[in-house]
């Protein structure tokens, strides 16, 4: 360790990923991006995965959303209507958190715990926000679904752009790591 403090500074900014003093990062370490509900539970209260089949699609269509929500299972303890049950042990209470307000939440908790609504009540307000956020996805793929050589072209672009800015970082790897032999 008492090696790496006698390095020249240019040699050390390089270790550290800075272009010679410039204080400019090249090749950044990735953090974490986290969100409020970092783990959304899939349809069954399980893990959300395709294989298990408990998925709703970004483009899936409105039909399809409302009967997976409707059919989602909900707390065992409220086998029949008027039975009270705990919203933190059903899996559509994970959905509120993700997409209710405040009052919506407190309105599940008080109806749930009372059985003053029932679990189909509870999931109405899921299957309305899912299909709102939804709205915009699938109007927006609509146009790309009708014309094809849409998508091609942008993907060209794409690449090109790509392609121009992976030389570009290349080019300052390769001086950052005194390997510019021109």
């Amino acid at each position: 360790m008492e090696e790496a403090q006698n390095l020249p500074l240019g040699d050390r900014e390089r270790l550290f990923g800075y272009i010679e003093g410039g204080g400019k990062v090249i090749l950044s370490e990735p953090q974490a991006l986290l969100t409020e509900a970092p783990k959304m539970p899939g349809l069954d209260g399980q893990k959300m995965s395709k294989s298990y089949d408990n998925t709703i699609g970004l483009r899936e269509d409105s039909e399809s959303i409302t009967k997976k929500i409707r059919t989602m299972p909900t707390d065992p303890a409220r086998v029949k209507r008027s039975d009270p049950g705990e919203p933190e042990k059903c899996p559509v209470w994970q959905f509120h958190l993700v997409y209710s307000d405040e009052k919506r939440k407190q309105w599940v908790q008080q109806g749930c715990r009372s059985a003053g609504i029932g679990c189909l009540e509870c999931k109405q307000p899921v299957i309305d926000s899912v299909l709102e956020e939804q709205k915009p996805m699938r109007e927006r793929a609509q146009q790309y679904l009708e014309d094809p050589t849409l998508v091609r072209s942008i993907i060209a672009d794409g690449c090109e752009k790509a392609g121009k800015l992976a030389q570009e970082t290349l080019r300052e790897v390769k001086e950052v790591m005194g390997l510019n032999y021109s």
